[in-house]
């Protein structure tokens, strides 16, 4: 699954070359509806929107923060929604970075190759989310 963007592969002057098409947005055209380009098309990796997965993802967190802020007495412990915020955001951040491509850093070294830089970058958010989390306490009313 993915969006295969052709503009991202073949810049303009590649695109008139390989159709023989002197107008780059004619050639961009040809290679997404003619036949004889599929060669071409087929090259193309398709990509993930990566952006709107997480755009989708930050109004969830948004709704349920405000539906804990509102409806329930979450807003009474210091800490607790900053907390849980951390935790929503930077867990979503790493999921999502399973699906986005490589921006380089601490991937290029073999001990730290198993995740992206992204993911190892959430994870100490998480964690003091979940140290704000675990030491939450009730505000007394003055």
């Amino acid at each position: 699954f993915g969006i295969k963007f052709l503009r991202d592969k073949y810049n303009g002057r590649e695109a008139m070359e390989q159709t023989q098409i002197g107008d780059a947005n004619e050639a961009y055209k040809a290679i997404e509806t003619n036949p004889q380009f599929t060669e071409l098309l087929a090259a193309v990796t398709p990509k993930h929107p990566a952006q709107l997965y997480e755009a989708i993802c930050y109004v969830f967190v948004f709704a349920i923060l405000m539906f804990l802020y509102w409806k329930t007495e979450a807003r009474n412990k210091a800490g607790y929604l900053f907390g849980l915020f951390l935790i929503l955001l930077w867990s979503i951040r790493f999921v999502v970075e399973f699906v986005k491509e490589s921006q380089g850093g601490f991937e290029q070294y073999p001990i730290f190759n198993a995740l992206s830089t992204g993911q190892w970058l959430s994870i100490p958010f998480i964690l003091i989310g979940f140290y704000f989390v675990w030491k939450a306490k009730e505000v007394k009313e003055a």
